[in-house]
């Protein structure tokens, strides 16, 4: 087998406690040819202090002021030497051989721009993360396979997803960069689905490889990063942003009204239950792009005549998946849950 060249890249804020353990399993990867590399994004904590006495040979890159989780990977990406990138969290362990298998089947199909392995909890191990993200027809993603026993038959298949995760999201240097890379108006939230969209539009293919997994716990730099209310914000304004730039015409008019109403749905059903900060930042999300819009459409004009190659309906249907009504009604019940937070299957 050819070994290319691996850049493992790990932003990092204010996570030494997280860093501990997930360079004690990267440095234990297999794989013959890889760089780690770290990014310190503007942390306030001894965190470059334990990188470089304890892991001299881990390539260092310190930012003075947090750039977010978007800021934090291009500024790495763009230091990378290798072939490939492996974008991953700091709050992830990894099995010794992980890397091999992303690598072989990249290697083995050109089309594929983007590989997501199976992300199994660091709550429960026996558990995922999620499987993939699917689109569906309300704008909100489909995150399959939420806490659901990895050993199943469905969560061990390949399937070409709308996105994957960015706790461990695999690409080439090369593309990464030529796409832009990750929307760094984004801050955090939605970037990786947003950048995910932009290499379908650009002809490739976004796949789920159950046969490599990770552990992640999840929330690791946001908890000590922002509020939960800024989340939420984030959240529900990078959807309309990412899908403004991203989607046809014929797309988004007839997405944008379906998302707007379960949007407000999501609020109203906060605000009955008195959440009302819940409430607020997830309405400021969702008018936000209303503002914005002479930005967000010379960001599309780039997208739609740069880096479109295929139209929706040539890839959509491959990635569409809507899920059971009671995947909504889990948030209507529960509107204080994390976006990225479905119900059992």
């Amino acid at each position: 087998m050819n070994y290319p060249k691996v850049t493992i890249l790990i932003p990092n804020y204010n996570g030494k406690k997280w860093l501990t353990q997930c360079l004690a399993t990267v440095e234990k990867s297999t794989y013959p040819n890889k760089e780690i590399l770290v990014v310190n994004n503007g942390s306030t904590d001894d965190s470059r202090e334990f990188v470089e006495k304890k892991y001299p040979e881990v390539k260092l890159i310190e930012i003075k002021k947090n750039k977010g989780f978007a800021g934090a990977n291009n500024v790495g990406v763009r230091a990378a030497n290798g072939k490939y990138v492996l974008l991953i969290n700091n709050d992830t362990e990894v099995p010794p051989n992980f890397l091999s298998q992303m690598v072989a089947r990249m290697e083995s199909d050109k089309t594929i721009g983007v590989i997501q392995p199976m992300i199994r909890s660091l709550r429960k191990r026996f558990l995922l993360d999620a499987a993939c993200s699917f689109y569906t027809s309300t704008g909100f993603q489909y995150h399959y396979g939420y806490y659901q026993p990895y050993k199943k038959k469905q969560y061990n298949k390949e399937y070409f997803v709308y996105s994957a995760k960015g706790a461990c999201l695999f690409t080439r240097r090369e593309e990464y960069l030529r796409l832009g890379g990750l929307d760094e108006d984004f801050v955090c939230y939605v970037e990786e689905s947003d950048f995910c969209h932009r290499m379908w539009l650009a002809g490739y293919k976004v796949l789920y490889l159950p046969q490599s997994y990770i552990y992640h716990w999840g929330g690791g730099d946001m908890s000590v990063m922002e509020k939960s209310e800024t989340t939420i914000y984030r959240s529900f304004r990078n959807r309309f942003y990412s899908y403004i730039k991203n989607l046809s015409l014929f797309e988004l008019i007839k997405l944008l009204p379906v998302h707007i109403v379960f949007c407000e749905a999501m609020i109203f059903s906060a605000l009955l239950r008195g959440i009302i900060r819940y409430g607020l930042a997830a309405q400021l999300g969702t008018v936000w792009w209303i503002f914005h819009l002479p930005r967000i459409l010379k960001k599309r004009r780039l997208v739609q005549d740069k880096i479109r190659k295929v139209a929706d309906h040539d890839f959509l249907p491959l990635i569409k998946h809507d899920p059971p009504l009671s995947y909504y009604l889990h948030f209507l019940r529960n509107p204080e849950a994390k976006y990225d937070e479905p119900p059992i299957d």
